[in-house]
């Protein structure tokens, strides 16, 4: 989980009275202000917010969304942050090995792009269960 899931997390378990809810909010644009005032709430309810259920009801829920449309939005949103950036940043030195050699200098912009799709995605490789004969010896070739 993303170090703001963590956070926010760390939030609903405790329920303390005030929380700053500032930089998440603006890290998943949702009003600041709504989400801490919905929070004043939320806190006083004998809702247990640290479960999975009870945060997806919290976000789908039709009486849920219109009680606390900021904090069901940032819910909603919560998890779809990327968890770290070391997928990009591999990608990111892939393509520097790429493009750093002196004959690749030249490549044109497709070439570059299969390459980089190549070394980050891998070869494709089809599925040959469930194939005809003549698929599988072109396959085979």
């Amino acid at each position: 989980m993303c170090v703001f899931g963590v956070k926010v997390q760390s939030v609903l378990l405790e329920k303390p009275e005030v929380a700053d809810f500032s930089r998440i909010a603006r890290l998943l644009n949702v009003p600041a202000h709504d989400m801490n005032n919905e929070w004043r709430i939320l806190c006083r309810l004998p809702m247990d917010l640290s479960t999975h259920e009870q945060l997806i009801y919290l976000a789908v829920s039709p009486e849920k969304v219109a009680m606390f449309p900021a904090f069901s939005t940032a819910v909603r949103k919560l998890p779809l942050l990327p968890i770290g950036t070391a997928n990009f940043e591999r990608s990111f030195s892939t393509m520097n090995r790429i493009l750093s050699s002196s004959q690749r200098c030249r490549l044109l912009p497709e070439h570059a792009c299969q390459l980089m799709q190549l070394s980050v995605e891998g070869l494709h490789v089809p599925d040959v269960r469930n194939v005809r004969d003549d698929e599988k010896q072109a396959f085979d070739q």
